[in-house]
C-alpha cells in the first residue's frame, strides 16, 4: 500500500524523468547522423 501511496504522490516527477531519458536518448550526438540520414528524401531533381 505504501507503494502505491508513494507512486501516486510522485507520478508527475516519474513521467517526467522518462520523457527526459527518452528526449536524451533520442538526441545523442551518435543517433542524431542516423536520424538527420534517413530523414532524407529523394528528389526527383536529384536523379
Amino acid at each position: 500500500m505504501e507503494i502505491v501511496l508513494f507512486l501516486m504522490r510522485h507520478s508527475i516527477v516519474l513521467v517526467g524523468a522518462v520523457f527526459v531519458l527518452v528526449v536524451a536518448a533520442t538526441y545523442l550526438p551518435g543517433r542524431r547522423a542516423g536520424f538527420d540520414q534517413d530523414a532524407n528524401i529523394p528528389l526527383r531533381d536529384d536523379r
